[in-house]
């Protein structure tokens, strides 16, 4: 049950960091523009998109931290002692081979999230990945005393 807790909570900050990035990039194009964009309309379409894209985002994010995060798992078999690093660079790939799968095999070529188009944008996204792995690796420590969330501080 942790297990599968800590996965979860790992795709939520994925998606979140995800989604809120991909809101400001597209934001950012427009003030290059020249379009006006206060802090309010930066808040309401951050909160837009997080709702708006849940229902086709959320799926993707979380079937590439599975594929990811299975796969690492099975590389940290070898090397435990690498389990923050393999499951951040899982989040991190993972996320960037959905995108050039969905990119090369759906879309034919394009990007079908369009900020993945740019070079930031698509580092955005994985750093998004690479931050939910972060977060797997932390609540997952079979190590309690190496855990940042259980750290008290020195008596």
């Amino acid at each position: 049950m942790k297990t599968v807790l800590s996965f979860l909570a790992a795709v939520v900050t994925t998606y979140l960091l995800a989604v809120l990035a991909y809101t400001q990039l597209n934001l950012g194009s427009l003030v290059e523009m020249g379009v006006e964009v206060g802090a309010g309309d930066r808040l309401q379409a951050g909160l837009h998109d997080l709702g708006g894209m849940a229902g086709v985002y959320l799926p993707v994010i979380a079937v590439a931290l599975l594929l990811g995060f299975l796969i690492a798992r099975l590389v940290l078999i070898w090397v435990p002692q690498l389990r923050a690093l393999g499951y951040v660079s899982a989040g991190f790939v993972g996320i960037l081979a959905v995108d050039i799968l969905l990119g090369s095999v759906v879309a034919s070529g394009t990007h079908p999230l369009a900020v993945t188009r740019t070079f930031i944008g698509l580092m955005s996204q994985c750093v998004a990945g690479a931050a939910g792995g972060y977060v797997f690796s932390l609540l997952t420590d079979p190590d309690p005393r190496r855990s940042y969330v259980n750290r008290t501080a020195p008596q």
